[in-house]
């Protein structure tokens, strides 16, 4: 027999949802820092940018007062200005220029082109400019034009105007906030990536485990657990995965068993049938020997049929395709019936069939399907309570005005509390060795009644018709005291409230 193909599904990177838990999360950080960062930028930008530049236009007095005086003194003995130290800083720009416009001196990050636009600059009298450098000065991993705050300052000489000094320094800007935000939200970004993708990975973890047990388990080994202790939404998940296996390997047990039981079933009769031909064929002469044979393969093959017609009475039960005739029903005319029809085996069997009280008991419900329950649980009382002296007792009652009781109670030998609880189970038997009794002619012809040998399908045909309509079925026993069967059904008017 072939094996099926197993078909392995799997998960893309960018479809699972490990993935999609660390894009979200660090989508959420990444929201986090862009509302933290730009506030902060903002703040610095506009909040401390006048603070900024009052510092920046102090320092640039401070130094052209300071430079300005370093001149004067060099001008009229015509030292060689470019010697001059002026300890000015490295992005710190100084241009001296004579009145003409003609350069004296010039020192810092100057360009020739951005001395002719000082120069320009200068003949509008102005005390302060903005000069906005061509040449982009990188800070880190960006390239930015520097924008440079410069005093012009004349330079004195008895009250004349010898030379004009400008002085400049870069204006504050929030680029170096910017840069640093940039490089630690980045940097924080992939922490936060690498993080997240472990964080989901441990999170999912019991997932895939759940995925590497379901993939191990098979139709013939379902004994496989997960058996996580987590208190968490996984381990419910994983705690509910657990139940369904055990419940799965329940119906897989109970399948097997029945598969096998079903089997027995059917070859016990085929095999006596094909024993019978047999012997027909090579061993008898006399007509009465072959109605003998005859008989006996009747017998057989009402019981077979008897057997296949339960377990297709349950099989369609289990579709949902039962439908029950559903009508006003006196249950002590089902009772009266049911024993009428059991009188013959009873008798056969040695056993009394005594009746209680068995008032009117109106429900709603299919007579059809009644009296088959009420036939199997007589029968199931008469079969198990054979000999001289023993009874079966059946009785009607009704419970508050709600429920009408059907109690059927035999003298047999008991039943055990390990038993009772599989009681309903097909084909089981509380005696695995009891040996199938033939019923009456009278009762096995009948279609859906009694259960010829008791093949184990009556009282699950039983506890089927109560759940049916509605009612519920119990069972008491005691070893040696025989077992009461009761059977609790809504009266008719609760069944049509």
């Amino acid at each position: 027999m072939k094996r099926p193909v197993q078909h392995h599904f799997r998960v893309s990177l960018t479809s699972s949802v490990r993935t999609r838990l660390t894009l979200w999360y660090l989508a959420m950080v990444a929201f986090i820092m862009c509302l933290f960062g730009g506030s902060l930028y903002v703040t610095q930008t506009f909040l401390n940018s006048d603070a900024a530049e009052s510092r920046l236009e102090t320092q640039l007095y401070q130094d052209s007062q300071q430079f300005a005086q370093i001149y004067r003194q060099a001008l009229p003995d015509r030292q060689a200005l470019t010697a001059l130290r002026l300890n000015q800083s490295s992005q710190e720009m100084v241009l001296l220029l004579r009145p003409d416009g003609s350069v004296l001196d010039a020192r810092g990050p100057l360009t020739s082109s951005e001395i002719q636009q000082l120069r320009a600059m200068a003949e509008q009298n102005s005390e302060m400019i903005d000069l906005t450098t061509s040449q982009n000065h990188s800070h880190g991993w960006w390239a930015w034009d520097t924008t440079y705050r410069v005093l012009i300052t004349p330079v004195l000489n008895q009250n004349a105007r010898v030379a004009s000094l400008l002085v400049g320094l870069p204006r504050p800007h929030s680029i170096s906030l910017l840069e640093i935000w940039l490089f630690h939200g980045t940097l924080a970004l992939l922490v936060a990536a690498i993080g997240g993708y472990w964080l989901a990975g441990k999170a999912l973890r019991p997932v895939k485990m759940i995925t590497r047990t379901a993939n191990e388990i098979s139709a013939t080994d379902l004994r496989r657990r997960l058996h996580l202790q987590s208190r968490d939404e996984f381990g419910e998940l994983a705690a509910t995965f657990d139940h369904m296996l055990a419940r799965l390997e329940a119906a897989f047990k109970r399948q097997a068993q029945f598969t096998a039981d079903a089997s027995h079933e059917l070859r016990t009769p085929l095999t006596i049938i094909d024993l019978e031909i047999n012997r027909a064929l090579t061993q008898l002469e006399q007509p009465e020997a072959y109605r003998h044979v005859l008989e006996q393969i009747q017998a057989e093959n009402e019981q077979m049929t008897a057997t296949v017609n339960s377990l297709l009475l349950l099989a369609r039960a289990d579709t949902g395709q039962m439908t029950l005739d559903l009508q006003e029903v006196d249950l002590s005319d089902i009772a009266l019936a049911s024993v009428e029809r059991l009188l013959p085996l009873a008798r056969q069997s040695q056993v009394t069939l005594a009746t209680g009280d068995l008032p009117e008991v109106l429900v709603r419900g299919d007579p059809q399907y009644l009296g088959q329950m009420m036939t199997n649980l007589i029968e199931n009382g008469i079969k198990y309570s054979s000999g001289i002296g023993k009874r079966v007792y059946i009785e009607l009652a009704c419970e508050q005005e709600s429920r009408g009781v059907v109690r059927v109670q035999d003298d047999g030998p008991g039943i055990s509390n390990d038993h009772l609880p599989y009681l309903f189970e097909r084909f089981y038997r509380v005696d695995k060795a009891r040996s199938r009794r033939p019923l009456l002619p009278a009762l096995s012809s009948k279609p859906g009644y009694g259960e010829p040998g008791g093949s184990g399908l009556g009282l699950s045909i039983v506890q089927w018709i109560v759940q049916a309509h509605g009612g519920e079925i119990r069972v008491e026993s005691k070893i040696g005291a025989g077992t009461l069967f009761e059977v609790r059904l809504p009266l008719l008017n609760m069944a049509e409230e």
